[in-house]
Parts: C-alpha cells; structure tokens; sequence
C-alpha cells in the first residue's frame, strides 16, 4: 500500500493513489464502505478539479491526474489536511513530524491558530476520515508539544520595531517600476542565485521579486535558502550595510529575514542563528556579492 509519511506537503495524487489502494487491498486497518464513500468523495472533487482530457484525436476517453498541492488557501485545506492525516493511522509514529512541517510551513508558527485548527479538525473527522488512536496523538501533541512550543516562542521572539515586513530597496522608495525598469538584471540574479546554490532551484521570480518591496509574504511563498546560514547572513549584510541598497532595518534585520526565507529542510530560522552564524568560505562570500552587485 502507497505511503507518503516523509512527504509532509499534501499532494492531491498522494491522497489519491493512497485511497485506492485501502480500496483494492482492503487493509484491516481501514473498514471497505467508509473508504468506498471517501474514494467517492475524491472522485467528485477531481472531476472539476484535477481531471482534463488529453490527445482527444487518439482517445474519446483518455484523461490524466494533474497533481495538485493543497494549501492553507484552499477553502477546504481542512478536508485534505484530515485526509492525510488517515494515512498515519498505520504510522503513528511520524504524526509529530508531519504536524511540526505544518505549524512552521502553513501556519508560520502561529500556535493559537495551529492549535484551534487541530481542535477542528479532531471534531470534525474523527472516526470519519481517521480512528482515536490518530486523535490521541494530535491531543498528546497538543497538551505537551505546543504547549513547549509557546513557551519557547513567548521567550525567542519579540516583537518587531519597525513596520516593515520583507527588505524593501531604495530605489522603489523613489521609482516605483524599479524593478520594471531592470527586470533584465533582476531576472540575472535570481537566475544566478539559483544556478551557484543560494536559493531553492524552484523558487518563483514573483517570490523572488517579493521580498525587495516590503510585501507581506505568505508563509508557503517564502524562499528556501539553499546556502548555509553564514551565506544568508551575508546576502542580508550586504543588501542592508555593504552595499546600503535597502532600507536599514536596524535590530529587526534578523526578523525581517526570516519572514522572506526558510531553510531547506522547510524549517524556519530564529535570530539566533543568522546572528550568530559562523563560516569561513570568503569564496561563496564574493559570489553572493557579486550577483547582488547587479541591483
């Protein structure tokens, strides 16, 4: 039977292959009617959703499953979050990992909401999509993991001094189509960036744009820094003080940071560690720098 335990995004072929396979193999672990009427479910939502017809000239019926990923912005995030988490009624072991991607990734480490979203989803699919032994560990999860977890957070983070949500360049401050106006460099760096290593081979130009205007950045859309923490540090040091192209963030540098990038395990970075990050290759130093020079 199909698994997807180390995949923590929700990927609607996941949930998909997962659920046909309870069907035919019709493991004890799932009762056949309430997996033939969850199947049923999926198969409504993915005929307008995901299901389109290809090579008509070759076959009338000929389809394929356009994959999705479901996020905190889809209107039923809830119905495919509950759905995933079925599948760990035979793992219960990696709930913890899964639910931690989800706090940092989906919710941005927001534990009042992630706690009140899980309070909902245990009521609303409980022994409807997944059995109590899932729910236990959510409730276990919640009572001593979060509770942690707030701790932590009420003594790490602070509140920022200023208003600005990502880097925000100098030049905007005066040409709003900046960017526009250079779109060719623009689109040089970030191409660079991706080509020496520094951030995720995936990362979009419109995220990419994003965290030099100041916007708010959702937390799915932040970039995954492929570097080390030292090289984050000194992209952020050169953009802020070297080359003073951005605005001075003062003692919010770090925080602002970590608002437009992850790491690339998904995990986000607490101040600490870009502050204190420590390296010593002056190779990648001067790369980083001398793509950055082109803004």
């Amino acid at each position: 039977m199909k698994t997807y335990f180390n995949h923590h995004d929700i990927y609607t072929n996941h949930i998909f292959d997962f659920e046909t396979d309870c069907f035919f193999h019709d493991p004890i672990e799932y009762e056949k009617k309430q997996t033939r009427r969850i199947l049923s479910q999926l198969i409504q939502k993915l005929k307008f959703k995901i299901i389109s017809s290809t090579n008509p000239e070759e076959s009338d019926s000929y389809t394929y499953l356009k994959n999705f990923t479901i996020t905190l912005r889809c209107n039923d995030f809830d119905y495919w979050f509950a759905l995933k988490l079925r599948q760990y009624q035979i793992g219960l072991k990696y709930i913890y990992t899964f639910l931690n991607y989800h706090l940092a990734n989906s919710f941005n480490n927001n534990i009042k909401k992630f706690n009140e979203f899980l309070e909902l989803v245990i009521l609303q699919y409980e022994n409807i999509f997944f059995n109590k032994n899932v729910s236990k560990v959510i409730k276990k999860y919640k009572k001593k993991e979060l509770i942690q977890k707030r701790i932590s957070h009420d003594i790490k983070v602070r509140k920022p001094k200023t208003t600005y949500n990502t880097f925000l360049l100098k030049n905007l401050q005066t040409n709003s189509n900046y960017i526009r106006d250079n779109i060719v460099d623009f689109m040089d760096i970030w191409s660079l960036l991706k080509k020496e290593s520094f951030i995720d081979k995936n990362t979009s130009f419109e995220n990419f744009k994003a965290i030099f205007k100041n916007q708010k950045i959702e937390p799915i859309d932040r970039i995954k820094w492929a570097g080390t923490n030292k090289e984050l540090q000194w992209f952020v040091k050169y953009l802020v003080y070297k080359s003073e192209k951005t605005v001075n963030l003062d003692k919010d540098i770090w925080l602002v940071t970590r608002n437009c990038f992850i790491k690339n395990d998904g995990k986000g970075f607490t101040e600490s560690q870009l502050r204190n990050a420590s390296g010593d290759r002056l190779n990648r130093k001067k790369s980083v720098e001398r793509i950055l020079s082109k803004i």
